[in-house]
């Protein structure tokens, strides 16, 4: 450590002040130690005192500390997210709702036994509509089905886009044929589909200039594919297949899962049976990974497509 130097000051000389270090500055002036100065403290009388709010406040937060810390208030914040997200999936299922879903168990159902716990499980007073939901095996999968026993489903007429060399004599405001311009306006989104063509059909001709809309296309289902009959030079063959009379049906643009109504309950078990089976076959059992069955606003009855 380095000697500190200090300033020795004799009152009583004339002597200008001399610069020693503190063991001389003992010598010097007698004195056993140089203290320092000491620090005045302020008496307590003296400190302003913090308002009673303020302090009772602060107590009982660090007591809140001490006794809970900060894992408590985590998994406290953690429980409130499950609470209010269970909340929320209960959202609009009632006690009826509740009620009906204690009658079916976590199986799967024949679908005839299916086909009469449904009535039992309805939670309307109205004529409700029998639903299926199928989880299929590929994505764009779609098509037209006409059921042996109507129910009063309206298909709309469909309108189709086609690309094809070989144009029908009649002008019909059904179908809109397709060329080079009607793909720069797709691309454009002057032309959109959905909005303005139901359906695209296309002769393998057409096939490599539709790839430049293939992105557009796609994600809605309705890109030419063989699976579904869609590229062909026979179009009025797949026009007439698909008439007001059929059922369309498609899988959901956002995953492979297809939900459809094959009839309502005043009808008879054997024709909801019947229609159930003629859709399932139209979209081919080796597809269907996972279906379930129920009624308008009802729970879902896991069933076994096989025993169709």
């Amino acid at each position: 450590m380095g000697t500190t130097r200090i300033k020795v000051i004799d009152l009583s000389s004339d002597e200008k002040q001399i610069k020693t270090s503190r063991k001389h500055a003992e010598k010097i002036t007698g004195a056993a130690k140089i203290k320092e100065p000491e620090k005045k403290t302020v008496p307590k009388e003296t400190e302003e005192p913090k308002e009673p709010k303020e302090q009772e406040a602060k107590e009982e937060k660090s007591a809140e500390e001490q006794t809970s810390g900060p894992s408590d208030s985590y998994a406290t914040s953690v429980t409130d997210k499950e609470v209010k997200a269970k909340k929320e999936t209960q959202r609009h299922k009632g006690a009826k709702y509740q009620q009906a879903k204690k009658l079916v168990e976590d199986r799967l159902y024949k679908v005839k036994e299916a086909i009469e716990l449904l009535p039992k499980t309805s939670t309307v007073k109205f004529d409700s509509a029998v639903e299926i939901h199928l989880n299929v095996s590929e994505k764009n999968v779609k098509g037209n089905v006409n059921f042996p026993h109507s129910f009063g489903a309206k298909q709309k007429k469909l309108k189709y886009l086609i690309f094809s060399d070989k144009k029908s004599a009649n002008d019909d405001e059904q179908i809109i044929w397709g060329d080079d311009n009607t793909i720069a306006n797709i691309e454009g989104s002057k032309l959109k589909a959905g909005r303005d063509f139901d359906s695209v059909i296309a002769s393998p001709k057409f096939m490599p200039r539709l790839a430049k809309i293939a992105k557009i296309l796609g994600p809605k289902g309705m890109m030419p594919n063989p699976k579904n009959g869609t590229i062909t030079e026979d179009f009025e063959k797949v026009i007439s297949n698909s008439g007001e009379s059929g059922y369309a049906y498609k899988s959901d643009p956002t995953a492979p899962i297809i939900h459809a109504k094959v009839g309502k309950f005043s009808q008879k078990p054997s024709d909801l049976e019947e229609n159930l089976k003629t859709l399932t076959m139209a979209i081919g059992l080796s597809k269907i990974k996972k279906a379930t069955l129920a009624s308008t606003m009802g729970p879902a009855i896991k069933l076994d497509i096989a025993s169709l």
